[in-house]
């Protein structure tokens, strides 16, 4: 392999670095990204291949090894000089190497319609769901000969967070997710069978969106406020200790970096079991715009994340060009999903709004079993239903 260069890694990358470095060998594919993407009908497969060849060649991560190293936080980033595209079929649950190739691989598919798609594993250090997205919509630009701006690297970036200018700021957010956490109280939490459901709420996204807009907050706080409803009225328990998902991608220097950029950050919110949700949601937007300023850290300069120690969330956003307009609500359904990974949060909530909002959870704590599980995805969804008839 030739070495373009060698850094040192971004927050982001450390974080997931991190988080890898205490999961035992049969979790450590459980990080892995199961991606299909469409492609015009009369493609060809060498051209698809063009185009992937292509994708890596303009995104650093996707020709990146990572080399480990004896300090804490040392391991470093080895940009390789040429593209090593893997193209041979391959399973999600087959863990990549890090050190010894580039954590992605493609091929292409013909389903059973007939429709050619393009079926990607990718490694979360490599892309996170943001830069997921932003690799399709640059493959199909590629795919089209469409011309491209130079795109940001990630050693662009680590370069800029180890910085002076940067240095305050890191310490800040290390301080701010130290006194948030320890300003929560810890409820014993024992493990469990893992659980995993999904409420399809029926509910559109220009509707959803439409009721945070009357509320004056965002559609992923609107959300987040719902989330802690839900948990102070099942647990008896008003403040909870919420963890998002971070993107980190204010800046828009690296609004279109392919990286893996998040970190999970903390705050601690009112839930209210026997109020309204409207000045519940006002004061979580609040506390998570606070909390988003906060996004970026040094995982090794903090204390190690503690996955039973509150609750997790994570915002999917719907596509740059989601069309918000309301319509109307649809019968909601319920679906039992198999498991899958065992390691990470032991109470997490993942919400997709587009077209409809939909809510997964995956729960991994003692006394939570199927019909725990569906009451409170019931709870959330009649939660969401009253807020957009309230505002509608």
């Amino acid at each position: 392999m030739r070495i373009q260069g060698t850094y040192p890694l971004t927050m982001g990358q450390l974080s997931m670095w991190n988080a890898l470095a205490v999961r035992p060998p049969e979790q450590l594919w459980e990080s892995n990204q199961d991606i299909v993407w469409p492609i015009p009908a009369g493609t060809t497969v060498e051209q698809v291949r063009r185009a992937l060849t292509a994708l890596a060649v303009r995104h650093e991560s996707l020709r990146t090894v990572y080399r480990p190293a004896d300090e804490l936080g040392g391991v470093r980033q080895l940009v390789l000089r040429d593209p090593l595209v893997q193209f041979t079929e391959g399973s999600v649950r087959e863990p990549f190497d890090l050190a010894a190739q580039p954590a992605w691989r493609a091929w292409v598919r013909a389903p059973d319609d007939g429709s050619p798609q393009v079926n990607l594993v990718i490694h979360h250090i490599a892309a996170d769901g943001a830069a997921v997205r932003i690799l399709e919509s640059d493959f199909h630009s590629l795919l089209r000969g469409d011309p491209l701006d130079d795109a940001p690297a990630p050693r662009e970036v680590a370069e800029r967070q180890r910085s002076d200018a940067f240095r305050a700021r890191l310490t800040a957010a290390g301080e701010y997710r130290r006194r948030t956490a320890e300003a929560a109280p810890r409820v014993p939490v024992t493990q469990g069978p893992l659980v995993r459901a999904r409420a399809h709420t029926g509910i559109p996204y220009g509707m959803a969106r439409r009721a945070a807009q009357g509320l004056q907050v965002t559609l992923p706080n609107l959300l987040l406020a719902v989330y802690a409803q839900a948990l102070a009225a099942t647990t008896g328990v008003a403040d909870q200790l919420l963890w998002q998902l971070a993107a980190n991608r204010l800046d828009p220097a690296v609004r279109r970096l392919v990286s893996s950029m998040t970190q999970w950050v903390p705050l601690l919110v009112p839930g209210d079991p026997d109020g309204g949700l409207p000045p519940v949601a006002r004061e979580v937007n609040v506390a998570a715009l606070r909390a988003m300023q906060h996004g970026v850290y040094d995982p090794f300069a903090v204390t190690p994340q503690d996955f039973d120690h509150g609750s997790y969330f994570t915002f999917i956003p719907a596509p740059v060009d989601a069309d918000p307009v309301p319509s109307e609500v649809v019968p909601g359904s319920f679906e039992w999903l198999p498991a899958r990974a065992y390691s990470g949060a032991s109470f997490y909530l993942v919400a997709w709004v587009y077209p409809h909002v939909q809510l997964t959870l995956r729960v991994m704590r003692s006394g939570y079993g199927r019909a725990d599980v569906e009451r409170f995805l019931t709870a959330m969804t009649d939660l969401l239903l009253r807020a957009v008839k309230d505002t509608a």
